[in-house]
């Protein structure tokens, strides 16, 4: 039995936590004179791009699906322009892993759903009828669900089998009314098969799924190595020992670049940065290619990733005319060379869908209006500028120009305590750019037990990708660092989180590290104040031993439901979020944390909000409950606000800082109302009369006339509490 010293338990209680969170997007966010339109919308690394209508108000939606981390994200088409809207992406189906296309293949108007299944392609029927997202399986068979079958070159019927990571075209390639289907080999040598729909040949109806594969050759060619192609039934050229290379992974996509009235071919590889566009100059009966380039769409522009691409063929920008997508097809970071703060190119179309003519406009679509820090962002909260609101501090990961960078940036809140809103201060705060370090994470920690707040943070080597945990040591009561870092704790996983709390009361600041097993790991301080050292306590605190879905696991430890004790919440990579109350009277006998967390519509819930979660609590609406943060392996943010939190003192309009205020210093007032003011001495005398204060402006006051002492700010109307302030030399 474990004992801490912190917590004598005389009985066993069970804690309901029954706390319930609502997806908050209202905190405006403001870099370089723009607001985000969708801040906090988690960020985005590797996007397939759909569209449907998904509100069901005749309008086509967007719909991404990320691989990195199997998250649905929903953007909902509002007036020609994409809202992100969280609560649509539990109306799709659970459990969709690897790659998504939405397609109408039974001309009912409503888009259905095909994706990975471990035998081959799973698909879902949508049968919405006004009233939310529905659906049902395609040819399910019990106890699991059927992949799409065909009928191979014998009478049976088979798996149209493709690899996890590849994506398959799904179009009407025969022209004939229904979808047919267009997979690389599933083994052998990388040829396309073609799986013919016969629906309309069999009843005339083009609503059903009824496969036959025609051919294991559509187009007459092979793919040989990377932008490397056989044509005509030439042999690829030797490679390695004379051998034909074994695929990888594939992304096609099919579309009619030269209005002939056939599809044309875009491949992406696994192992290759280019897209190779191969030109059908046979027909859409009988695909023939005999050339390949890589400079797709242009020279100029060319569709080059890292590695990886896939292309998608969407309406972006609400002209009727489907533009080009494109995006790393990855599963993670590879090498961690993807710019994934980049990763989504948009080319808009400047012909028409049968014969397309693209041009580059960004590459960063969607991206552009989120906080996107690349990947694994971290987030971190102090009210640095002691204005009474918390500032945003995030530690950021990006690959720029084929350099791998990490730096923490900086978000003032030019808000209030009640109405937050933040602003980008500094891009580099500290120049942790310059450290030579990535990956980096911080937090806020009284190390040394001074009182103040030092700035811990974890960071890894680029030579040898080594990981350990630093601080700089807080100088003053003002926001400055010692210059020169300290090492706290070595021996951490590159992807692995900690966090700094004094879990035994004991005035030293611990450890709790979530490890890569699914571990968190108690480490005491068994040293000093000034000279920290740590020495493992417990290797599966609270039990929370080896766990599969609990990789990497990242914490942070508040008093969530105002009652006064400190409760756990963990995100791990998996993106599940966890919430252990009382977590500390309960250490000998740990209770099950709670999942379900999430209010949408009706229903409280679990919904994946990222890969790679890591929950910050934070007090960002000035309440009795605070909120929580995420960061997430996207790279971006999003906020859970306590639906029971009650505003403090609701009608509390002024924040005054700074306070004490120097003589000859500005006096800044934030208000949240519109008011005038007077300043008044302690005795009643009215010194400063009649200021008008700027709803959510920076009021600023020359208070150079002022004398030492304590002066009160009385706003006019009387269901407003007067603020105090001080004047010193």
């Amino acid at each position: 039995m474990r004992i801490y010293i912190c917590v004598l338990l005389f009985t066993l209680s069970i804690n309901s936590f029954g706390q319930v969170y609502v997806i908050d997007q209202s905190i405006p966010v403001e870099i370089e004179g723009v607001t985000l339109s969708n801040a906090w919308a988690g960020g985005l690394n590797a996007g397939q791009y759909s569209t449907m209508d998904v509100n069901e108000d005749g309008i086509d939606d967007l719909v991404v699906f990320d691989r990195t981390s199997s998250k649905i994200n929903v953007f909902i088409n509002s007036e020609g322009k994409y809202k992100y809207e969280p609560e649509y992406s539990i109306q799709f189906p659970a459990g969709i892993n690897n790659w998504m296309l939405l397609r109408d293949f039974n001309a009912d108007g409503r888009k259905d759903i095909f994706t990975n299944d471990p035998l081959g392609i799973r698909v879902y029927v949508n049968q919405s009828e006004g009233d939310g997202l529905k659906w049902r399986l395609f040819n399910s068979r019990a106890p699991q669900p059927s992949p799409l079958l065909t009928k191979g070159f014998s009478a049976s019927p088979i798996n149209i089998q493709l690899n996890g990571s590849d994506i398959p075209s799904i179009e009407d390639i025969d022209g004939d009314g229904d979808l047919d289907i267009l997979v690389y080999r599933f083994s052998s040598t990388s040829t396309i098969e073609f799986h013919k729909n016969m629906s309309v040949e069999i009843d005339t109806n083009s609503d059903s799924l009824r496969f036959e594969r025609i051919t294991q050759n559509w187009g007459d060619f092979v793919e040989c190595i990377c932008g490397v192609f056989a044509f005509n039934g030439v042999a690829c050229p030797p490679f390695g020992g004379g051998r034909t290379e074994h695929q990888s992974g594939k992304s096609l996509l099919t579309l009619d670049m030269d209005g002939d009235g056939d599809y044309d071919a875009l491949v992406g590889e696994e192992s290759c940065p280019f897209l190779n566009y191969l030109p059908n100059i046979g027909d859409n009966q009988n695909a023939l290619m005999n050339t390949s380039t890589q400079d797709f769409p242009n020279a100029t522009d060319p569709a080059a990733l890292y590695i990886f691409p896939a292309a998608y063929y969407e309406d972006v920008d609400f002209d009727g005319v489907k533009d080009l997508i494109v995006a790393p097809n990855v599963a993670s970071n590879v090498n961690y060379s993807v710019d994934f703060k980049s990763s989504s190119w948009v080319y808009h179309n400047n012909g028409t869908n049968s014969q397309p003519s693209f041009t580059l406009t960004k590459k960063n679509f969607l991206q552009d209006q989120m906080l996107d820090f690349g990947e694994n962002a971290s987030p971190t909260f102090f009210d640095y500028d002691n204005d009474g609101d918390q500032d945003l501090f995030v530690g950021k990961m990006i690959n720029k120009a084929g350099q791998l960078r990490s730096s923490i940036e900086l978000y003032k809140n030019i808000g209030t305590p009640n109405l937050p809103r933040f602003v980008l201060e500094n891009a580099d705060f500290l120049f942790f750019s310059l450290i030579g370090g990535i990956n980096i994470k911080p937090q806020f920690a009284d190390v040394n037990s001074d009182g103040l707040d030092d700035l811990v943070f974890s960071a890894t080597e680029t030579n040898g990708f080594s990981t350990s945990i630093y601080y700089l040591l807080r100088k003053g009561s003002g926001f400055t660092f010692e210059t020169q870092a300290q090492l706290l704790f070595a021996g951490i996983g590159m992807e692995e989180n900690f966090k700094v709390y004094d879990l035994n009361g004991d005035g030293l600041m611990d450890l709790l590290l979530g490890r890569s097993t699914g571990r968190l790991e108690y480490h005491k301080n068994t040293g000093s104040a000034e000279q920290p050292l740590f020495t493992l306590e417990d290797a599966s605190f609270y039990d929370l031993d080896f766990s599969p879905f609990r990789q990497n696991a990242a914490c942070d430890i508040a008093d969530l439901d105002a009652d006064g004790k400190p409760d756990l919440v963990i995100g791990d990579a998996r993106g599940n979020i966890t919430i252990y109350s009382d977590f500390l009277s309960n250490l000998n006998a740990p209770l099950e944390g709670e999942t379900n967390l999430i209010k949408v519509g009706d229903n409280v819930t679990s919904i994946n909000m990222g890969s790679k979660i890591k929950p910050v609590v934070v007090d960002l609406f000035n309440a009795d409950k605070p909120a929580i943060v995420l960061g997430t392996g996207q790279g971006g943010l999003s906020v859970l606000k306590n639906e029971a939190a009650i505003e403090n003192n609701s009608s509390f309009p002024m924040v005054i800082y700074p306070n004490p205020v120097r003589i000859g210093d500005e006096l800044i007032i934030k208000s949240s109302r519109t008011m005038n003011v007077n300043i008044v001495t302690i005795n009643g005398q009215v010194v400063l009369k009649n200021l008008l204060l700027i709803k959510g402006e920076e009021n600023k006051l020359d208070i150079s006339a002022l004398k030492e002492g304590l002066y009160i700010v009385t706003p006019e109307s009387t269901d407003i509490d007067a603020v105090r302030f001080v004047v010193i030399r």
